[in-house]
């Protein structure tokens, strides 16, 4: 059983800007909830400036990656195909 009754899919080959947002979204989350979790027990106070910038940005940077990946959408608007499942 699908969860959404929805589906956009692109008709022929997906963009390369696509997969590179879909990866960095992908990796993006692995390393946000790794800090999350266990940065604050192994990261010392003392952690490198890049680190904690990271931290406190990392939400931010998730929804500027979900802005890219609708942006890429509407760009390639004339290849995308909406299919409703049933």
């Amino acid at each position: 059983m699908p969860i959404s009754p929805h589906k956009f899919e692109f008709e022929g080959k997906e963009p390369v800007a696509f997969w590179i947002v879909i990866s960095l979204l992908f990796g993006n989350t692995i390393l946000m909830l790794l800090l999350n979790f266990t940065g604050k027990s192994f990261l010392p106070q003392n952690a490198p400036e890049v680190v904690r910038w990271y931290e406190s940005n990392s939400i931010a940077i998730q929804f500027v990656l979900l802005a890219l990946l609708a942006a890429i959408f509407l760009v390639y608007r004339k290849r995308v195909r909406y299919t409703r499942q049933k």
